[in-house]
């Protein structure tokens, strides 16, 4: 955090400071206005993400990078008869299509990522990003196999066909959850935050 000099009495605590060759938390510093959060940040992401990098190396996150793209552009050349692509180039980790083909029939985005379920697969980024209406970001990560890939394709191929010949079948999704549709727009303005038992 920057700030100037004489704000620097009234920074959060703990501080970070050189004691000799080692690095320590300082506490002392009454004019502090105190902690801001009870733990030391996102310690547990940060240890994963450089465990990641360190059994990887150079040459490892190279090939997982380009596994990523290699991925994505793959998912991008099998689903591009069935689904509008805004952006026709080659893609970087993910792919972004939009429902433009299937609202026709009534279909939107939130609908085709709500079928996804039944077919064994968590839905995609839903209306993001923003600047591409009726928006489906799909991000395969390096781990993902060819297998699996076309399992994902086949389910999204057989998604847009249900669309065209079926659509009250993916507008009515999911079928196999023990919860069906939500309504969201109740979700949003009136939202449960705690459970409370079923009084009788």
């Amino acid at each position: 955090m920057a700030v100037k000099k004489h704000l620097e009495p009234f920074l959060p605590v703990p501080r970070l400071e050189r004691a000799g060759e080692r690095w320590t938390f300082d506490y002392n510093c009454p004019r502090s206005i105190g902690r801001v959060k009870a733990f030391y940040g996102n310690f547990g992401v940060i240890v994963r993400a450089l465990a990641y990098v360190m059994a990887h190396g150079g040459e490892g996150l190279l090939k997982a990078t380009m596994d990523a793209v290699l991925n994505a552009n793959y998912i991008r050349k099998k689903l591009e008869p069935c689904y509008d692509l805004p952006q026709p180039e080659p893609c970087m980790h993910e792919v972004v299509f939009s429902d433009a083909r299937q609202a026709s029939r009534g279909v939107r985005t939130t609908d085709i990522a709500k079928r996804l379920i039944d077919y064994g697969f968590h839905p995609y980024t839903v209306s993001f990003p923003l600047i591409v209406h009726g928006a489906m970001m799909i991000e395969p990560t390096e781990t993902e196999s060819k297998r699996e890939l076309d399992l994902f394709i086949d389910a999204m191929i057989s998604i847009a066909r249900e669309a065209e010949q079926d659509p009250e079948l993916v507008l009515k999704a999911p079928h196999g959850t023990r919860t069906s549709r939500v309504d969201e727009v109740a979700a949003a303005r009136k939202p449960v935050l705690r459970w409370r038992p079923e009084t009788k």
